[in-house]
Order: structure tokens, then sequence, then C-alpha cells
């Protein structure tokens, strides 16, 4: 990527940002993967951000995301979680899919997320990273395994 060059600064900000579903149910489909990849790059084009990739497994999101430096991340993240969550709960046919899993009003997204900046020299990794995320090889496996079983703290 070519550095941006602002009114008074040159950068290149870029993020590798993850958001996981409540309770990390697998409520995206294919319906909503598609209506959040496209929100998202229109709510950072709002925000003075860009949208550079985005991908979906059944319960979490990747995005790399190119801000400025005025651009606080956390607040765009709040933006981005909230307005996706009210979106697709006013939905009526998104809003009968996520039910299935996440009762009541409860938001969409966890309260937590990933974040981390990426330098100009793995750009290409962590895009390639996460456009692979819809490969069996990457994605999620929900049987218990016993490989995710807390440890008990010694006492």
């Amino acid at each position: 990527m070519d550095y941006i060059k602002g009114g008074h600064n040159v950068y290149l900000l870029t993020y590798h940002i993850v958001f996981v579903t409540k309770y990390r149910k697998p409520v995206i489909n294919e319906e909503i993967s598609e209506f959040l990849k496209e929100h998202i790059a229109y709510l950072c084009g709002r925000f003075g951000a860009e949208l550079l990739t985005a991908e979906t497994d059944r319960d979490h999101i990747h995005l790399l995301v190119s801000m400025t430096p005025t651009t606080a991340p956390s607040d765009l993240i709040r933006v981005l979680k909230t307005q996706t969550s009210r979106e697709i709960h006013q939905d009526e046919r998104m809003d009968g899919h996520v039910k299935k899993y996440i009762y009541g009003k409860a938001p969409l997204w966890q309260p937590s997320y990933f974040i981390a900046t990426t330098g100009t020299t793995v750009m290409e990794k962590v895009r390639e990273y996460i456009d692979s995320q819809k490969t069996e090889e990457h994605r999620r496996k929900y049987e218990k395994t016993g490989k995710y079983k807390k440890r008990k703290r010694n006492q």
C-alpha cells in the first residue's frame, strides 16, 4: 500500500480487528455475512476509515481497516458493533435467524474485541489470512474436543 497524504500528515495506519458473536453462537449465515461486510464498509467510509477486506465465519468477523491518525480505533469499533447489531435486530428475517441462538434483546457481539496494528511488510499476509477464513482448514470446530476445557486452578 502507498502512504496516504493528509493536509498535515503522511500516514499508513492499518488494523486487524476481530469481533466475536455473543456466547460464540454460530449466528452468521450468508445473508448476515454479506450485510455485515457491506454495512461495515459504509460505516467505515462515514468515519473517514476504509475497509480493506473482511471475512466472516459462523461466530466471528475479521476486518482489515485503514484509519486516519485522528480516528480513535475504539470509537470506530464502538460504532461498528453498535450499528451492525442494531440494524440486524431491526431486520425481521435476520433477527429471526439470530434469535434461534441468542435470546431476547441481547446484542449481537461480545463486549470484547481483538485489535492489532499491521506493518507494511506483513499486510499481505494479514490480508491472505483474513480472506482464508472461509476455508475448511481455518473453520472453528464446534465439537467438544477437550482442548478448550478450563483448567482448574491450583488451590
